[in-house]
């Protein structure tokens, strides 16, 4: 059988959607509120050759019942494995302050961690956190690019784990997310990992690549 398109006007794509409810599986409200830096993105061309010398923090939107909830993720850059992640129902600072206590308390002290310019990571409470561990702080001027191991972990954690449920509440969501971390980080192959997981690469072989 032939089907035979036919042409309409966007006005009328939009209110077809409305009627059947229909929406992108991605929506994307902004969870970046930047502030003024004068920090340097110290880590072009710079080689990652171990575990804990460079984590990556950023902060992505989570749809919820009723809205949205945020979520803060703290990855080691040599072996993408997930170092902590914590969820809220609002983007403040002291749940990111509280995944980057934590991530520290298990796993020791990275060299430097590198996040964007939004005001969570610039902020005097999390500064203070990394002056007390003699941690470094790097900021990326590039926006999304400049964090691209991170925003694509974002990619796999929503595909694979939050849009395969409909909408949960802040409970479920933190139970669900918790199981699939153990996944990512314990038996999930990544390629650009020679096919290993992040646990095998934080803790066994090492192996250089440029950031």
């Amino acid at each position: 059988m032939r089907v035979v398109g036919r042409r309409i006007s966007l006005k009328r794509v939009r209110r077809l959607m409305r009627i059947v409810e229909l929406k992108a599986v991605s929506p994307a409200p902004k969870t970046t509120e930047s502030t003024a830096t004068h920090y340097i993105n110290l880590l072009k061309e710079k080689s990652i050759i171990r575990s804990n010398q460079v984590w990556f923090a950023d902060i992505t939107y989570v749809r919820v019942k009723g809205g949205f909830g945020y979520s803060v993720a703290f990855m080691d850059a040599y072996s993408r494995k997930v170092i902590s992640m914590r969820i809220s129902n609002t983007l403040c600072t002291d749940f990111c302050v509280e995944a980057a206590r934590e991530a520290i308390c298990k796993h020791g002290s990275p060299e430097v961690i590198h996040t964007d310019k939004g005001k969570q990571f610039v902020g005097s409470e999390f500064l203070k956190l990394l002056k007390d561990f003699g941690i470094k702080l790097i900021v990326s001027e590039e926006g999304f690019k400049g964090n691209i191991l991170i925003e694509r972990f974002w990619r796999i954690y929503k595909y694979e784990c939050l849009y395969l449920w409909d909408k949960m509440d802040l409970k479920e969501i933190k139970e669900k997310t918790r199981e699939w971390v153990r996944y990512y980080n314990e038996e999930r192959y990544h390629q650009a990992l020679g096919y290993r997981t992040p646990y095998e690469m934080y803790y066994g072989q090492r192996q250089a690549f440029v950031a």
